[in-house]
């Protein structure tokens, strides 16, 4: 007995003396040992936010941490509100140190006999979070006097949401808007009146009253607060009924991860700044990832796709998506393969054309030769694998055919190809030119998604050419990289709708929508690539897998180009307008045949376009007249083969449908079922079959296909070159099939 009343006495001295203390410290000027730096100094998680500020992604602290800050008035109408009742009801009043808190402190210990209250407050409590030391006496009273020192640095509001953005919530989390997140999946200023109370208990015993390891002990001690809160008049009974009702996941959420590949681009500008703001449109994000992820059903786990949406006007980037495997435990998952070097395929081939305008060499109507040439020992062949022998620029570049691409790639020159790809931003390419040469146009190279991306938006801002921008902080400065008619002629020739299926015709027509779109299939088939263009957004999509496996599904046209199209269509605004002609472009008459200025030889003249001062203002050296007799002098890489290949050759030669025929109907063996039907169509293979805009498949040498259908009205289309045919036929069962011919008897005898 005579050692506890020794003990009582020794706590009522000490109290009494440290009370002494505070007001010594206070009132005698000791140099001050606080500052607002001191609390406002801590490590945060980086938040990386989309263009509208809602939050895409959050990284853990320096101190691998979970610490999200935000206003106190983003906590939501409960949080503060709260806090201030359950940790310090008299915040609003006191100067650092709440006098009666203490005193009932005093008074509680010396009974106790120990330590059972420590009077702490809000502003103790957050210099204690801020500089943490070792627990004793002294300590105590140095938080109070720097409690008191801090009182006349911040406001109160600043106080407590300093507090609340620092105070811990159990394990690694740190602050009220991150434990919202990690308890309820919510920010906090959408958390309820029982979530805030859920969190705001938690802060007595952090671990023992997390509700994700202990939601029985949590939702007891919330339950407890809340009758405390009603019994003192601030909340309501009603509310308090209804709050207690509320269940407890009892499950800890993720951080936000949306955009992840994108984030890391983000990331390059500030890698320390602990809230960035980037360019990326949430909605944009969403329909990206959609279709890409409908896309790659079709396609076995190893294929995967990466994606990307630029605005033209700023080079902002708006969607991206790096892998749309990424996340997933798949082999490859984390590689970004939009930031991957790549074989482009025949993607590059307009920038080398674009080169030959700009040079005044070509226009979209002059004559190029799609006949064999030398090419390191052997022809470079079209995907089709056949010639075409005389086309016009225009067909050549619409139509990806190779043979006429190299003879304009040696035209331009090698080194003057390289050149302008490198201006394109293309900066992969370093070798020599006469490492590349023919190749260079063919895929013989590397790039990337992003690379791509931002040429082709280059082309759909004029040829003006400007880096990808992430983070609005950091404009890029565009610079000319070609001119601008140039641009438009490229443009113009990449508008050819007559590649689409008729589907996507009619979708267009009626959107009244024009985009412009190039493919490219690399060797092996590894690679399939879309870029189109509108005037507002340029589209880049890539389909294949990391390690470059080759699969003869990876063809540019059937794998990117209707993910392509769909978004292109999904973003299309009707008030776009389309690209629009600059000045130093006109209409000229030339030959048909040869592209040329006419004589009084050529038999027909079309209208095409060409640039000012610029473009060859050359004859037509084709159309002869020698005694009265006209005739065609073809060059020697025409004659020679129009001499072996004459029988093949057959300009207009387009693809149509034989079987179904238009308007059949197929009967339905199988009434629960589907009937297998053969699709075959006469005219230049390969065929690239779809069926209610869905493509189906591929057949060569006028094989044909089979494929299964349903019930109902359908369409088939078939693809070839540029070259398209379309038939309706219905799936009919035989109940329906005799329903009908009853009915029609039925007519005649009324």
């Amino acid at each position: 007995m005579k050692f506890k009343h020794l003990r009582k006495v020794f706590l009522a001295v000490a109290l009494s003396q440290m009370i002494f203390s505070l007001f010594l410290f206070y009132y005698v000027e000791i140099p001050a040992q606080i500052s607002s730096l001191d609390v406002r100094k801590f490590d945060r998680s980086q938040v990386v936010l989309d263009k509208d500020g809602g939050v895409l992604n959050v990284f853990l602290s320096k101190s691998d941490e979970w610490c999200v800050p935000v206003p106190l008035d983003k906590m939501g109408s409960w949080t503060a509100k709260i806090a201030i009742a359950l940790e310090d009801k008299r915040f609003k009043e006191h100067s650092g140190i709440d006098i009666i808190a203490l005193a009932r402190a005093f008074i509680s210990n010396i009974r106790s006999g120990r330590v059972v209250s420590g009077a702490s407050t809000i502003t103790s409590q957050l210099i204690r979070i801020s500089i943490p030391r070792e627990r004793t006496l002294y300590t105590k009273l140095l938080e109070f006097w720097s409690a008191l020192r801090l009182e006349n640095i911040l406001k109160k509001d600043e106080i407590l949401e300093l507090y609340l953005n620092r105070a811990p919530f159990g394990g690694n989390i740190r602050g009220i808007e991150a434990a919202g997140n990690a308890y309820f999946n919510k920010k906090a200023e959408s958390l309820s009146l029982a979530e805030s109370v859920s969190l705001i208990s938690m802060l007595s015993s952090p671990s023992r009253f997390r509700p994700d390891r202990f939601p029985e002990k949590n939702k007891e001690i919330r339950n407890t607060k809340l009758d405390y809160l009603a019994k003192r008049g601030i909340i309501s009974l009603e509310n308090t009924s209804l709050a207690k009702q509320e269940q407890l996941t009892g499950r800890r959420y993720p951080m936000q991860n949306d955009a992840s590949m994108a984030v890391m681009h983000v990331k390059q500008y500030l890698p320390d700044e602990s809230v960035l703001r980037s360019t990326i449109d949430p909605n944009y994000q969403i329909l990206l990832e959609k279709n890409i992820s409908e896309a790659l059903k079709e396609y076995p786990e190893r294929i995967t796709s990466a994606g990307i949406i630029v605005e033209n006007a700023t080079g902002a980037v708006r969607a991206y998506i790096g892998n749309s495997r990424h996340g997933t435990s798949l082999p490859d998952a984390q590689v970004d393969c939009g930031a991957a070097p790549r074989s482009p395929g025949s993607a590059l081939k307009p920038f080398i054309y674009a080169s030959s305008f700009e040079s005044g060499i070509l226009t979209p109507a002059s004559l190029l030769a799609d006949t064999p040439l030398a090419f390191r020992g052997s022809a470079p062949r079209n995907f089709d694998m056949s010639y075409r022998g005389p086309v016009t620029v225009r067909n050549a570049l619409s139509g990806s055919l190779n043979a006429p691409a190299v003879r304009v790639l040696r035209m331009v020159g090698y080194s003057a190809g390289k050149a302008v790809l490198n201006r394109f931003g293309f900066d992969l390419i370093q070798e020599d030119p006469l490492y590349y040469t023919d190749s260079l146009i063919l895929g013989g190279c590397e790039v990337t998604l992003l690379q791509l991306a931002a040429a082709y938006r280059a082309l759909a801002a004029e040829g003006s050419y400007m880096e990808l921008l992430w983070n609005e902080k950091f404009p890029a400065l565009s610079k000319q990289v070609i001119s601008p008619e140039a641009a438009y002629l490229v443009t113009n020739i990449l508008q050819d709708q007559k590649r689409l299926i008729p589907i996507y015709q009619e979708i267009f027509q009626d959107k009244n929508m024009s985009v412009a779109f190039k493919t490219g299939t690399s060797y092996g088939f590894r690679d399939a690539w879309c870029l189109g263009y509108t005037k507002n957004y340029t589209i880049g999509i890539w389909v294949g897998s990391p390690p470059g496996a080759g699969d003869s599904n990876l063809v540019g046209m059937q794998a990117a180009t209707p993910i392509m199209l769909k978004v292109a269509k999904e973003i299309w605004n009707e008030t776009e307008t389309r690209v629009t002609r600059p000045p130093g472009i006109y209409l000229r008459n030339v030959c048909s045949l040869s592209g040329a200025l006419p004589t009084k030889n050529c038999p027909r003249t079309i209208k095409d376009f060409a640039i000012k001062n610029v473009s060859r203002t050359n004859l037509c050296p084709l159309h002869k007249e020698v005694g009265g007799h006209s005739f065609i002098a073809w060059p020697p890489e025409f004659s020679n083969w129009m001499q072996n290949y004459e029988n093949t050759f057959a300009p207009g030669n387009n693809v149509k449908i034989i079987r179904p025929a238009s308007g059949h109907t197929v009967i339905l063996q199988n009434n629960g079922g589907k009937e297998r039907i053969f699709l075959s169509a006469e005219g230049e293979a390969p065929h690239y079959w779809y069926l209610d805009g869905k493509f189906i498949g591929i057949s060569r040498n006028g094989k044909g296909i089979f494929t299964d259908v349903g019930r109902g009205r359908h369409k088939a289309s078939v693809l070839s070159g540029e070259s398209s045919d379309t038939v309706s036929f219905e799936v009919k069962t035989p109940m329906q099939i005799r329903e009908k011919i009853n009915k029609e008897n039925l007519n005649v005898l009324n």
